[in-house]
């Protein structure tokens, strides 16, 4: 783990499917989820109207999907998603501002020993994010919280 602008952040070798399946997702109010298996325009394909029948509560903000944490668990569970280059966002309130096209933390780029993009820290800081999680080869995370950090770390 390092600190960069006022985040931690890591790489660990596991996945989104391993971090909700540990509860930790469960624990957030909204979940926006801009990557499901390299997929990113998630709002303009089947995988929009898949989600929306699993959780008709869910929300779509620019091109990602929001859901809570509790139904971000039971979907990485029940339906056969989220098996590598996913990203998530994770909120203790509904997020306003969708995620800028350019930021990004799925693999290939390592958050640990790549250049971080610029607007990670003032993104995350600008909707009060919680915890930013990308996947692929390893997983990458941030957050501003160290002990989240270190949770993520463990798993």
């Amino acid at each position: 783990m390092r600190k960069l602008g006022g985040l931690v952040v890591g790489r660990t070798d596991t996945n989104i499917r391993a971090v909700a399946d540990a509860g930790l997702l469960s624990q957030f109010a909204s979940v926006l989820i801009t990557s499901i298996d390299s997929t990113t325009n998630l709002s303009a394909t089947e995988m929009r109207s898949q989600i929306a029948r699993f959780d008709p509560a869910c929300l779509f903000l620019g091109s990602g999907i929001i859901i809570n944490g509790e139904s971000m668990v039971r979907l990485v569970r029940d339906l056969d998603l989220f098996t590598g280059f996913d990203e998530v966002w994770c909120f203790e309130r509904f997020p306003s501002t969708p995620k800028p096209s350019d930021l990004w933390i799925v693999s290939p780029f390592n958050i640990e020993t790549d250049e971080s993009p610029r607007n990670l820290a003032s993104w995350m800081a600008e909707t009060e994010c919680k915890l930013a999680l990308g996947d692929g080869f390893g997983l990458n995370f941030a957050t501003f919280q160290e002990e989240i950090a270190i949770m993520v770390q463990r798993l």
